[in-house]
Protein backbone atom coordinates (compact mmCIF):
# COMPACT_ATOMS: atom_id res chain seq x y z
CA UNK A 1 0.00 0.00 0.00
CA UNK A 2 2.60 2.67 0.91
CA UNK A 3 4.99 1.04 -1.60
CA UNK A 4 2.75 2.06 -4.87
CA UNK A 5 2.99 5.46 -3.45
CA UNK A 6 6.37 5.84 -2.65
CA UNK A 7 6.99 4.72 -5.85
CA UNK A 8 8.22 7.00 -8.72
CA UNK A 9 6.03 8.15 -10.99
CA UNK A 10 5.49 9.39 -14.65
CA UNK A 11 8.49 12.14 -16.00
CA UNK A 12 5.95 14.67 -16.32
CA UNK A 13 4.83 14.47 -12.38
CA UNK A 14 6.65 15.32 -9.20
CA UNK A 15 7.27 12.52 -6.24
CA UNK A 16 5.24 14.58 -3.56
CA UNK A 17 5.87 12.35 -0.58
CA UNK A 18 8.41 9.80 -0.30
CA UNK A 19 7.86 6.99 2.71
CA UNK A 20 8.87 3.96 2.54
CA UNK A 21 9.03 3.20 6.00
CA UNK A 22 7.01 4.26 8.81
CA UNK A 23 10.32 5.33 10.51
CA UNK A 24 11.70 7.55 8.14
CA UNK A 25 11.23 11.22 7.37
CA UNK A 26 8.61 12.98 4.77
CA UNK A 27 10.35 14.99 2.16
CA UNK A 28 8.47 17.37 0.29
CA UNK A 29 9.88 18.25 -3.38
CA UNK A 30 10.96 21.71 -3.58
CA UNK A 31 8.45 22.33 -6.26
CA UNK A 32 6.00 21.64 -4.18
CA UNK A 33 7.30 23.73 -1.49
CA UNK A 34 7.28 26.26 -3.94
CA UNK A 35 3.61 26.15 -5.01
CA UNK A 36 2.46 26.11 -1.33
CA UNK A 37 4.13 29.19 -0.60
CA UNK A 38 3.45 31.20 -3.56
CA UNK A 39 -0.41 29.78 -4.70
CA UNK A 40 0.62 31.68 -8.38
CA UNK A 41 2.86 29.55 -9.94
CA UNK A 42 5.68 31.45 -11.94
CA UNK A 43 4.34 30.51 -15.19
CA UNK A 44 1.00 31.94 -14.16
CA UNK A 45 1.80 35.10 -11.83
CA UNK A 46 2.87 37.53 -15.52
CA UNK A 47 -0.72 36.98 -17.00
CA UNK A 48 -2.26 36.66 -13.52
CA UNK A 49 -0.71 39.58 -12.00
CA UNK A 50 -2.06 41.80 -14.52
CA UNK A 51 -5.52 40.39 -14.72
CA UNK A 52 -5.59 40.66 -10.50
CA UNK A 53 -5.14 44.65 -10.79
CA UNK A 54 -7.96 45.03 -13.61
CA UNK A 55 -10.16 42.84 -11.56
CA UNK A 56 -9.77 44.17 -8.36
CA UNK A 57 -11.55 47.42 -9.77
CA UNK A 58 -14.53 46.05 -10.97
CA UNK A 59 -14.86 43.73 -7.75
CA UNK A 60 -14.50 47.16 -5.70
CA UNK A 61 -17.28 48.78 -8.44
CA UNK A 62 -19.33 45.97 -7.59
CA UNK A 63 -18.68 46.05 -3.87
CA UNK A 64 -19.63 49.25 -3.48
CA UNK A 65 -22.92 49.06 -5.60
CA UNK A 66 -23.70 46.13 -3.32
CA UNK A 67 -23.10 47.99 -0.11
CA UNK A 68 -25.23 51.12 -1.92
CA UNK A 69 -28.04 48.92 -2.67
CA UNK A 70 -28.39 46.88 0.86
CA UNK A 71 -27.90 50.53 2.64
CA UNK A 72 -31.15 51.67 0.22
CA UNK A 73 -33.06 48.19 1.11
CA UNK A 74 -32.11 49.02 4.80
CA UNK A 75 -33.92 52.74 4.38
CA UNK A 76 -36.70 51.20 2.62
CA UNK A 77 -37.09 48.79 5.48
CA UNK A 78 -37.09 51.16 7.81
CA UNK A 79 -39.50 53.10 6.07
CA UNK A 80 -42.15 50.28 5.54
CA UNK A 81 -41.77 49.68 9.24
CA UNK A 82 -42.29 52.99 10.49
CA UNK A 83 -45.15 53.51 7.83
CA UNK A 84 -46.80 49.87 9.46
CA UNK A 85 -46.39 51.22 13.04
CA UNK A 86 -48.24 54.15 12.01
CA UNK A 87 -51.00 52.84 10.52
CA UNK A 88 -51.30 50.20 13.47
CA UNK A 89 -51.57 52.90 15.90
CA UNK A 90 -53.82 55.03 14.16
CA UNK A 91 -56.37 51.28 13.65
CA UNK A 92 -55.80 50.82 17.12
CA UNK A 93 -57.01 54.54 18.12
CA UNK A 94 -59.57 54.15 15.10
CA UNK A 95 -61.16 51.03 17.29
CA UNK A 96 -61.02 52.82 20.88
CA UNK A 97 -64.55 53.46 21.60
CA UNK A 98 -65.63 57.12 22.31
CA UNK A 99 -65.45 58.52 25.46
CA UNK A 100 -62.53 55.55 26.36
CA UNK A 101 -59.34 57.58 26.29
CA UNK A 102 -57.46 58.36 29.79
CA UNK A 103 -58.49 62.16 29.00
CA UNK A 104 -62.10 61.74 28.61
CA UNK A 105 -62.25 58.97 31.16
CA UNK A 106 -59.94 61.42 34.02
CA UNK A 107 -62.35 64.25 33.25
CA UNK A 108 -65.60 61.72 33.84
CA UNK A 109 -63.77 60.76 37.33
CA UNK A 110 -63.67 64.44 37.92
CA UNK A 111 -66.92 65.35 37.45
CA UNK A 112 -68.62 62.64 39.30
CA UNK A 113 -65.80 63.46 42.59
CA UNK A 114 -67.72 66.97 42.31
CA UNK A 115 -71.14 65.18 42.55
CA UNK A 116 -70.30 63.23 44.72
CA UNK A 117 -69.37 66.54 47.38
CA UNK A 118 -72.04 67.97 45.95
CA UNK A 119 -74.44 65.45 47.11
CA UNK A 120 -72.59 65.37 50.64
CA UNK A 121 -73.05 68.80 51.09
CA UNK A 122 -76.75 68.69 50.01
CA UNK A 123 -77.48 65.48 52.62
CA UNK A 124 -76.11 67.46 55.61
CA UNK A 125 -78.62 70.49 54.81
CA UNK A 126 -81.35 68.54 53.91
CA UNK A 127 -80.64 65.61 55.66
CA UNK A 128 -81.93 67.94 58.58
CA UNK A 129 -84.90 69.00 57.02
CA UNK A 130 -86.27 65.37 56.39
CA UNK A 131 -84.60 64.20 60.14
CA UNK A 132 -87.10 66.73 61.86
CA UNK A 133 -90.05 65.49 60.05
CA UNK A 134 -89.05 62.16 60.65
CA UNK A 135 -88.95 63.40 64.32
CA UNK A 136 -92.11 65.21 64.11
CA UNK A 137 -93.95 62.03 62.86
CA UNK A 138 -92.47 60.02 65.49
CA UNK A 139 -93.74 62.57 68.21
CA UNK A 140 -96.79 62.41 67.03
CA UNK A 141 -97.23 58.30 67.33
CA UNK A 142 -95.89 58.65 70.27
CA UNK A 143 -98.51 61.06 71.65
CA UNK A 144 -101.15 59.69 69.93
CA UNK A 145 -100.53 56.01 70.25
CA UNK A 146 -104.48 55.00 70.14
CA UNK A 147 -105.13 57.75 66.92
CA UNK A 148 -102.53 57.28 64.53
CA UNK A 149 -104.17 58.71 61.74
CA UNK A 150 -104.30 62.40 63.59
CA UNK A 151 -100.64 62.46 62.55
CA UNK A 152 -101.42 62.72 58.78
CA UNK A 153 -100.40 66.47 58.62
CA UNK A 154 -96.74 65.43 59.88
CA UNK A 155 -96.75 62.26 57.62
CA UNK A 156 -97.25 64.87 54.24
CA UNK A 157 -94.59 66.94 55.93
CA UNK A 158 -92.18 64.12 55.86
CA UNK A 159 -93.10 62.98 52.44
CA UNK A 160 -92.87 66.54 50.74
CA UNK A 161 -88.87 66.81 52.29
CA UNK A 162 -88.57 63.06 51.44
CA UNK A 163 -89.39 64.23 47.84
CA UNK A 164 -87.37 67.33 47.80
CA UNK A 165 -84.63 65.60 48.63
CA UNK A 166 -84.82 62.82 45.57
CA UNK A 167 -85.39 65.45 43.25
CA UNK A 168 -82.31 67.46 44.44
CA UNK A 169 -80.38 64.02 44.25
CA UNK A 170 -81.97 63.52 40.19
CA UNK A 171 -80.46 66.63 39.15
CA UNK A 172 -77.07 66.31 40.90
CA UNK A 173 -76.86 63.02 38.73
CA UNK A 174 -77.46 65.34 35.53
Amino acid sequence: MGANQSSPSAAGQEQVISAPEPSTSVQFSPTLIDRLSHPLSSTHSSSSSSSSSSSSSPDDVIRRRLAAESAHLRSQEAEILSSISAALEKENLDKEKPGMSSEVLGRDIEEIREKVERIKERRGKVGEEVSKAREGVEKCYLTHPDKPLDCWREVESFKTEVAKLEQAFVKSLQ
